[in-house]
């Protein structure tokens, strides 16, 4: 009976424990959800605020262990893409200018011919993290909000951005609680440290808009870079695998300084690569250059030079390229 007794009780204090366990996983997964409801509610305002208002932001941009850059950029926004306009300015070095105007972006730069391209946006401003509808890609990214600090002099909250898998970065996102603007993006490797930032040093709400709307009409711009559009611009090749969520987005051939390259661009809306395909072969077959958290590999292949460019590990780009094979 004695032996009973002891059962009775152990098995008692098992139950215990184990209902304790599961009310904590439940709590914690409650915890989590909410954590990430939140999370997705700033960044989906923040996508909103970079958009639609108006703003001057300077800002530094930096590579891991590379020079500071420095930069104005001013944004008159909208609800329609196409009636946004914008200017980015480079504060040192040579006076390179970058306007978005009707949906297209102008690049001017005195050491090269200046030229247009289609596109709804300065890319060289925001990376392409901040632009999302952040709900579709719960599949893909962990979304974490890591508190409250200042930057700037202003009140910001963190958000971390996270891949459910290794083969990509993950971002660190300083949103401004009064604007929901990003004040800092902290582009962070697999070992999370920073391989690259954009951190906004002061932000203007007050500033003359109607000078910059009648600077940016009154401008003379360049004609638009020939482009032309293909269906299978890769021809005889093909990708083999890409990482989790990158879609194809555009093929096109681009004719640049007398060299026609064949290019294909992929995205999961966060990061981003092209696949390039010339008839000129590199030098050095499977060169790899790192500039912060852009990764450039080059080969050659059936007498041609593939070039890949993103924002990806190395690792993942040369898995890329190591499954480009024939149709």
């Amino acid at each position: 009976m004695k032996s009973l007794h002891y059962f009775v009780i152990y098995s008692l204090k098992q139950s215990r424990n184990i209902i304790f366990a599961l009310f904590f996983v439940f709590f914690s997964a409650s915890i989590f959800a909410q954590d990430t409801d939140d999370a997705l509610i700033r960044l989906n305002r923040m996508n909103h605020a970079v958009k639609t208002q108006d703003y001057r932001i300077y800002f530094l941009s930096q590579d891991k262990n590379q020079y500071v850059s420095t930069f104005e950029y001013s944004h008159l926004g909208a609800t329609k893409k196409e009636d946004i306009n914008a200017c980015l300015r480079y504060l040192e070095g040579p006076d390179k200018e970058i306007i978005l105007h009707k949906g297209v972006t102008s690049y001017f730069q005195p050491d090269s011919p200046s030229f247009s391209i289609t596109s709804s946006r300065i890319l060289e401003a925001f990376p392409d993290v901040i632009y999302n509808n952040f709900d579709a890609l719960k599949d893909i990214y962990d979304f974490i909000e890591l508190g409250q600090t200042r930057t700037a002099n202003r009140s910001v909250q963190l958000v971390k951005v996270v891949a459910k898998d290794n083969d990509r970065y993950s971002y660190v996102i300083w949103i401004d609680d009064e604007t929901d603007l990003p004040m800092r993006i902290d582009l962070l490797d697999q070992n999370n440290d920073v391989i690259n930032q954009l951190k906004v040093v002061q932000l203007e709400k007050d500033f003359d808009k109607n000078e910059l709307a009648n600077y940016i009409n009154s401008r003379t711009y360049p004609i638009l870079l020939s482009i032309e559009k293909q269906k299978d611009v890769l021809g005889q090749w093909r990708l083999a695998w890409l990482p989790k969520g990158f879609k194809e987005i555009a093929a096109y051939n681009l004719n640049f300084y007398r060299s026609d390259i064949a290019t294909k661009l992929y995205s999961d809306g966060v990061f981003s690569f092209t696949v390039n395909v010339s008839s000129e072969q590199a030098k050095q077959s499977n060169q790899i250059i790192q500039q912060g958290g852009r990764t450039i590999y080059s080969t050659n292949f059936r007498h041609k030079n593939i070039i890949i460019i993103g924002n990806l590990p190395q690792t993942t780009v040369e898995r890329i390229a190591q499954n480009i094979i024939q149709k």
